[in-house]
């Protein structure tokens, strides 16, 4: 594998199982769409692999529910937070490729939440919500396979309960919500398959990736998020000068409905039939591999993605910067 090679693998594999940091049921997931993009279906060669994400995102949804706390408004929501991510390629063989694992501790540096209120007590009144603090862990296996210039991948990640979680509340003379929470308060486990095609003589590459996300019941809420299917994908022209530009895009779908007492309920408030979620996202990539920084070489991404045809979940513009070490 040429080092070019290697540091956009490592790249990936330190993005591979990012989380969202901010949890709304019925807005958003446990897994950060667009996090699987260029070389998703490539472990690298054995090392240790460190990456450092920031992310911003800006959403708006029309009705969901916070903390058990239907909401029919139009909420906005800003979250900025970083994340930690150190995988460990290890050099053994598994089933006939090379296993790796990998552990994400994301922090929220800051999330807002606001929208003016349409139900008693609150009709027209401003309401807003902020937090921050650690996520909800994940941990990774996985286990790459190469075969000339296609290379595959198997993961499985499990989505640990470790951020904060209360049930909502609203003190209406103060104009604020507790609704914002650091953690999902639920276990999540996302099996997922990948692949890339790359061609070096040519610099082209072809990477895909799908998952299903299943998630635990939430005990505070009596709230069944139903399982979700993700599909995302990138097509990256990679130059011999280390820089890379492509296109990443992703759908979100669940297959089927949420269940429970707390689903029952926001359906009822909001006077919707279904509360199946979706979204679609389309953005850049751009990627430099080679540069050495605190005497390690590293890898360099800038990402945004733009998300369309929203239902049930917020729809969201992210900007994501990646920097990842190879040891």
């Amino acid at each position: 594998m040429s080092k070019p090679l290697r540091f956009c693998c490592a790249l990936m594999i330190a993005c591979t199982t990012a989380t969202t940091s901010h949890a709304v049921e019925g807005g958003a997931g446990a897994y950060l769409l667009g996090s699987r993009e260029g070389f998703a279906g490539i472990v690298p060669k054995p090392g240790t692999y460190v990456g450092i994400d920031l992310v911003h995102t800006e959403g708006v949804i029309q009705g969901l529910s916070l903390g058990g706390l239907p909401i029919k408004a139009e909420t906005d929501l800003k979250v900025s937070f970083a994340k930690l991510s150190v995988t460990q390629v290890l050099e053994t063989e598994l089933w006939g490729g090379t296993p790796a694992f990998n552990i994400n501790v994301p922090f929220v540096l800051d999330a807002s939440l606001s929208f003016i209120g349409e139900t008693p007590p609150i009709v027209g009144i401003p309401i807003e919500d902020t937090t921050s603090g650690i996520g909800d862990i994940t941990l990774t296996s996985l286990v790459g396979w190469h075969r000339g210039n296609l290379h595959y991948s198997a993961a499985l990640s499990l989505f640990a309960p470790t951020g904060s979680y209360n049930t909502a509340s609203i003190d209406v003379p103060g104009r604020t919500i507790n609704a914002l929470n650091t953690g999902k308060n639920i276990w999540s486990l996302q099996p997922v398959l990948a692949a890339t095609y790359f061609d070096p003589s040519r610099g082209l590459e072809f990477s895909g990736a799908a998952s299903l996300l299943f998630s635990t019941r939430n005990s505070a809420t009596d709230y069944q998020n139903a399982p979700a299917l993700n599909l995302e994908a990138a097509v990256v022209q990679h130059t011999k000068s280390g820089w890379a530009f492509g296109l990443a895009g992703y759908a979100y779908t669940q297959i089927g409905d949420d269940s429970g007492s707390g689903a029952d309920a926001t359906r009822a408030f909001l006077g919707v039939d279904s509360l199946r979620a979706q979204v679609f996202g389309v953005g850049p990539v751009i990627s430099y591999s080679g540069p050495t920084i605190f005497g390690n070489d590293a890898t360099l991404k800038l990402k945004y993605f733009t998300e369309f045809g929203a239902k049930n979940r917020f729809e969201s513009d992210t900007l994501w910067f990646n920097i990842a070490f190879s040891f």
